[in-house]
């Protein structure tokens, strides 16, 4: 039972370690491509590289009525266009600079950077504990209630900025017959993770709680 235990919380390091990697290879992708591109701006072709680089958003849409078919796109399969529908894309826009937007926005990518490395952590250690068998004890539970709250912080370190782009976005930006849509830009993931480990810290507190007072009954 123990080593199926100790399988399972690999497993779920693994994939948990992958998100986090992921994220931030995208991330470093993105910072160097745009490091480059300034350092070698010189040409006006060069400049509108590093402009298309430095306006790049990530939009997601929701079509106003899904009977219409108004685009579409080339199937090298066939060689015809077919119907489609747009979900999500990057496109280059020039947005207002809003300062502190843009202050909030890495404010926010810092942070959970920071809240998504400690969450790996905590929960680094709460395997750890799990394989010496020391599970129900307070500092899992400190641990648990660490990695919800970190988790949770995260999320809103993703949805927040999101939510600013999108609001930055709708003054200059808009495709007809479609909507833009904050909740595909958003996983929702790190929020249920984050609230499973909350809950799963309160059950161990009670039945903690329920140990204690039944040692000092006997």
């Amino acid at each position: 039972m123990k080593r199926r235990l100790n399988i399972l919380c690999l497993l779920v390091m693994l994939v948990f370690c992958y998100s986090v990697f992921e994220s931030a290879y995208y991330f470093g992708n993105a910072f160097m491509a745009g490091f480059q591109a300034g350092m070698n701006s010189v040409s006006d072709k060069d400049k509108k590289e590093l402009a298309w680089i430095s306006n790049i958003r990530s939009v997601a849409l929701f079509p106003d009525d899904f009977t219409e078919r108004t685009d579409s796109v080339f199937n090298e399969k066939s060689g015809e266009y077919v119907p489609a529908i747009y979900g999500k894309m990057l496109v280059g826009v020039e947005t207002p600079v809003n300062i502190w937007l843009k202050f909030l926005t890495m404010l926010f990518n810092t942070i959970g950077i920071f809240s998504m490395i400690l969450s790996v952590i905590f929960f680094f250690w709460l395997i750890v504990a799990i394989n010496k068998s020391d599970i129900f004890n307070w500092k899992n539970v400190h641990r648990l209630r660490w990695l919800g709250a970190f988790l949770i912080l995260n999320f809103l370190c993703e949805a927040i900025p999101n939510y600013i782009s999108i609001y930055e976005l709708s003054g200059v930006f808009s495709i007809p017959g479609y909507s833009l849509n904050l909740s595909c830009l958003v996983s929702k993931l790190t929020l249920v993770l984050g609230l499973v480990s909350l809950v799963v810290g309160e059950v161990f507190a009670i039945g903690l709680k329920m140990k204690e007072e039944q040692e000092l009954t006997i």
